[in-house]
């Protein structure tokens, strides 16, 4: 009887309050697919981006026009994380590499805990020195 309340309890508490995740791994593919429209329908409403010192907030729309003219000015490039924040924050940092092969760019993402999502809501993108 313990058992089967013990297993009704927590399915309850799951279906309240279900376990929230940054979308690193969604993310990532569509960086190493170059998807802008993936990238930044995980951004809240407005996003502050910064993208080689285009620096704004914007919508979604106007955020993908700038990040797909990123990509489309350095295609081929591969994506990588090389720092990952805690999840159990209210609000998350990121940092990655979206490198070329002569080029290598910083990308770092800043996440909110937004209801039942973590939806970023900068993301900026700067050239590394070499």
């Amino acid at each position: 009887m313990k058992t089967i309340l013990l297993i009704v309890t927590t399915i309850v508490l799951l279906m309240i309050d279900p376990p929230v995740e940054v979308p690193y791994a969604k993310i990532e593919s569509a960086f190493n697919s170059q998807n802008a429209s993936t990238i930044i329908s995980y951004g809240k409403e407005y996003v502050l981006l910064n993208v080689l010192d285009k620096e704004g907030a914007y919508n979604h729309a106007q955020a993908e026009v700038i990040l797909q003219d990123f990509f489309d000015k350095n295609p081929g490039g591969t994506f990588s994380y090389t720092f990952k924040g805690k999840e159990s924050e209210e609000s998350v940092f990121c940092m990655g590499q979206y490198a070329l092969k002569n080029d290598k760019f910083k990308v770092s993402m800043q996440f909110e805990k937004i209801k039942s999502a973590y939806q970023f809501r900068s993301l900026t993108i700067t050239l590394e020195k070499k």
